[in-house]
């Protein structure tokens, strides 16, 4: 019986530990998912002033397959951060165009 309950007891453990550890490694990343805005949000949001405050100048909407060409290029994708929540929303318009800045 001893044997039975030092059993249960290591096991329940392992369960704890493994539940805390997925809930922990959970907690610290972030996720990223597409907001869908329009230009008229855009040129009036406070992520735009922030954005210029960080020394960005222009800003343009891009097809998703020419954003790597973009980037080398000097463009970034904009990206509207929720801290609290740990996520990252890409900003896109109704024809899944991706808002990209460039300083």
């Amino acid at each position: 019986m001893t044997t039975i309950l030092a059993i249960a007891t290591i096991l329940g453990g392992i369960a704890a530990l493994i539940y805390f550890w997925e809930k922990f490694q959970k907690k610290d990343k972030w996720h990223e998912e597409d907001k869908i805005v329009d230009s008229p949000w855009w040129e009036s949001s406070a992520i735009k002033k922030i954005k210029d405050s960080e020394g960005f100048t222009t800003y343009r909407w891009s097809n998703p397959e020419k954003v790597e060409g973009r980037k080398a290029d000097g463009y970034s994708v904009i990206y509207e951060e929720d801290k609290k929540d740990k996520t990252r929303y890409r900003l896109i318009n109704k024809g899944h165009q991706i808002l990209i800045g460039k300083k």
